[in-house]
C-alpha cells in the first residue's frame, strides 16, 4: 500500500489548518468512539453524527453496529450492517466476537450473505498481459499510442521500464541512484518526455531515514531513456510533511500537475519552468492519488477524502459528494475515458475495484457510479491505470507492496506481474 495513505487517524487529524472538513471531523469522532472506556451510548452518538457526515465511510459503519449491539440495539445494528452492504463492500463480521449476540438470527444471516455477495468477483476481469521476471515494485503505468509501448514505474528499483513490441521488459533509464523510487508516469510527445512522479520511501532500493519527505519531479528523455533533470518537491519552512509525489498529469499547455499523499499540497511546474511550486495547499487535502484534468478543472483523487474538485486558477477546492449507496474511499489512480468518465482504482477497501464515474457537464458533481472490476485474485492491490490501445483501460493487478514491508527494501525473486484490460464503451459520434 502506497506510503501516506491511511496515517489518517494520527497525523492528519491533527490537521494544521483551523478549519475541520467534514472528513476530518468525522474520522476524529471515529477514533473518539472507539476509545477505552468509552460508554456505548456515548460511542453511538458520536458514530452517527460521523456517518451524517460521511455514509460512504465502512468502517464507521462496522464499529457503530458493534456499539450497538453492545448496548443491546441489535435492531438497529442490523439496519446498520444494512447500509453497509448497500455500499458494494464487505466485512467479515460474521467471524468478530463483537456481533455473537445476532449470530442465529435469520435477519444477521441474511445480512452476512449480502455483504458476502459484495465479494464476488464483477467484470470479466481479463488479463491482457503479464510482465515476466518482476523483482521491483510497479506501481505506475503509462502507454505511448506512438509506438504502443507501456512504460511503468518501479518504486523499489527507482527506474522505469518499458515492454516493447518484443513482449519482454526493458529498463528505459540508467542504472543508478539519480531517481528516487518511480510512481506516476506521464508521456509527453510534445515534448519528447516521459515525465515520472517519485518519492524516497522505505520499499525503496537504498531508503535511509535521513531521506524520508524527499520527493521529486524528473523529466526522462522519451527516446533514450536520459534524465535531463529532477525538480525537488522543496519544503517551505516549517514543513515537516514526508513528501510523496505519487501522481501526475500534464495539461494541453504543457503544465505538469503533481499530487503529493504525503502533504496537503498540489504541486505544479509551469510551461518552460525551472522549478517545482507549491500550487495549493488545502484543509481537503488528506492523501492525494490520482488526479485527472477537465479544461482547467482537475478531479483529484483522496484516499480518505474521496473525489476532489479542484478549480485550478482560483486554487480552489470542494469535495463531491458521493451518490447515496455508494463509496469514493480508497481510490488510487484516476484515468479519463474517452467518453469522458473518470475510471477510478479503488484498492482501499475490501472488495478492491476499478469504478466508472461519471461527472456532470461542468464537473460540479458526481451524476454515478458504476463498478466495472472487483474481487479476481489476481487483483488483490491494484495501484494505477491509464486508458491505451483500442480506448481500453489498462491497470496493473497487484503492485507487490506487500513484498516490501518489514524487508531491508532488496529485490524479491523474479514474479509475474498481472496487467489487467477492462474494455470500455466507445465514445458515440
Amino acid at each position: 500500500m502506497k506510503p501516506g495513505r491511511l496515517a489518517l487517524c494520527g497525523a492528519l487529524l491533527a490537521s494544521a489548518f483551523a478549519a475541520e472538513t467534514d472528513t476530518v471531523r468525522a474520522l476524529r469522532l471515529a477514533r473518539e468512539a472507539v476509545a477505552e472506556e468509552q460508554a456505548p451510548e456515548v460511542a453511538i452518538a458520536k458514530l452517527e453524527e460521523a456517518i451524517v457526515l460521511r455514509p460512504d465511510y465502512p468502517r464507521i459503519h462496522v464499529n457503530l453496529a458493534a456499539a450497538q449491539v453492545a448496548a443491546g440495539r441489535a435492531d438497529d445494528a442490523l439496519a446498520t450492517l444494512e447500509r453497509l452492504a448497500r455500499l458494494g463492500l464487505t466485512s467479515p463480521v460474521e467471524k468478530s466476537a463483537e456481533f455473537a449476540a445476532l449470530r442465529g438470527r435469520k435477519e444477521f444471516e441474511g445480512v452476512v450473505k449480502k455483504l458476502a455477495a459484495n465479494n464476488h468477483p464483477k467484470g470479466a476481469g481479463e488479463i491482457a498481459f503479464s510482465l515476466r521476471g518482476v523483482t521491483g515494485l510497479l506501481e505506475g503505468i503509462a502507454w505511448r499510442a506512438k509506438t504502443g509501448a507501456f512504460y511503468f514505474g518501479d518504486v523499489n528499483g527507482r527506474a522505469v521500464w518499458v515492454r516493447g513490441p518484443d513482449e519482454a521488459l526493458r529498463r528505459v533509464t540508467p542504472e543508478g541512484d539519480d531517481l528516487l523510487g518511480v510512481f506516476g508516469l506521464a508521456i509527453d510527445e510534445v515534448g519528447g518526455t516521459i515525465w515520472a512522479a517519485t518519492a524516497a520511501v522505505a520499499a525503496m532500493r537504498g531508503f535511509t531515514p535521513e531521506m524520508d519527505g524527499a520527493a521529486a519531479l524528473a523529466e526522462i528523455d522519451l527516446a533514450g531513456g536520459a534524465i535531463r533533470r529532477v525538480l525537488p518537491a522543496n519544503r517551505p519552512p516549517g514543513d515537516r510533511h514526508s513528501h510523496v509525489l505519487g501522481d501526475l498529469a500534464v495539461g494541453d499547455d504543457g503544465t505538469v500537475w503533481v499530487t503529493d499523499s504525503g502533504g496537503p499540497m498540489l504541486w505544479r511546474l509551469a510551461p518552460g519552468g525551472a522549478a517545482l511550486e507549491p500550487w495549493i495547499e488545502n484543509e481537503e487535502f488528506l492523501s492525494l492519488q490520482g488526479i485527472v484534468l477537465l479544461g482547467g478543472v482537475a478531479i483529484v483523487a483522496d484516499h480518505a477524502a474521496g473525489l476532489l474538485r479542484v478549480d485550478l486558477a482560483a486554487r480552489k477546492v470542494r469535495r463531491l459528494e458521493s451518490p447515496p449507496d455508494t463509496s469514493l474511499i480508497g481510490l488510487d489512480g484516476l484515468a479519463l475515458a474517452p467518453d469522458g468518465a473518470v475510471l477510478a482504482i479503488q484498492n482501499g477497501l475490501r472488495p478492491s475495484r476499478v469504478l466508472r464515474v461519471e461527472i456532470d457537464g461542468d464537473a460540479e458533481s458526481v451524476a454515478a457510479v458504476r463498478v466495472l472490476e472487483a474481487a479476481h485474485l489476481a487483483m488483490a492491490a491494484p495501484s494505477l491505470g491509464c486508458v491505451a490501445a483500442g480506448g481500453d483501460f489498462y491497470f496493473i493487478g497487484n503492485a507487490g507492496w506487500t513484498r516490501f514491508e518489514n524487508t531491508d527494501a532488496a529485490p524479491t525473486p523474479p514474479r509475474a506481474v498481472p496487467i489487467f484490460r477492462t474494455k470500455l464503451p466507445k465514445r458515440q459520434r
